[in-house]
């Protein structure tokens, strides 16, 4: 009789905790694809300021500051286009982490719709 009850009450436990388990999984995945996103951009980025560094090092007259200066333009364009894909990079994870969150949300909805019929 008892162990009935403990098997009831696990199973009515396991269904309880169960969604929970499948929105902290998700969750973490989310936060380690961003993670993983900002460690290569953060790379990147010195990388591009790194180049400038050792750039500006070559200066050493005055026509390699004029040439040192016009490649700015360059760089600024390069930095913008990679902040702008960046920015839709994270959008798109932001998009997909909603996506993932209404889909357990429906989920979750249709079992305790069958659990409610069931009871």
């Amino acid at each position: 009789m008892y162990e009935d009850i403990l098997n009831k009450t696990g199973a009515q436990f396991e269904n309880l905790v169960a969604p929970a388990r499948k929105l902290n999984s998700v969750v973490l995945e989310h936060v380690a694809k961003v993670s993983e996103f900002q460690l290569e951009a953060a790379k990147a980025y010195s990388d591009i300021s790194l180049d400038q560094l050792r750039s500006l090092t070559q200066v050493t007259d005055a026509k390699s500051l004029q040439d040192f200066v016009s490649k700015q333009t360059n760089v600024a364009k390069t930095v913008g286009e990679k902040l702008n894909q960046d920015a839709n990079t994270l959008a798109g994870f932001g998009k997909d982490l909603t996506a993932e969150l209404q889909k357990l949300a429906q989920e979750n909805i249709a079992s305790v719709g069958k659990s409610g019929k069931a009871a």
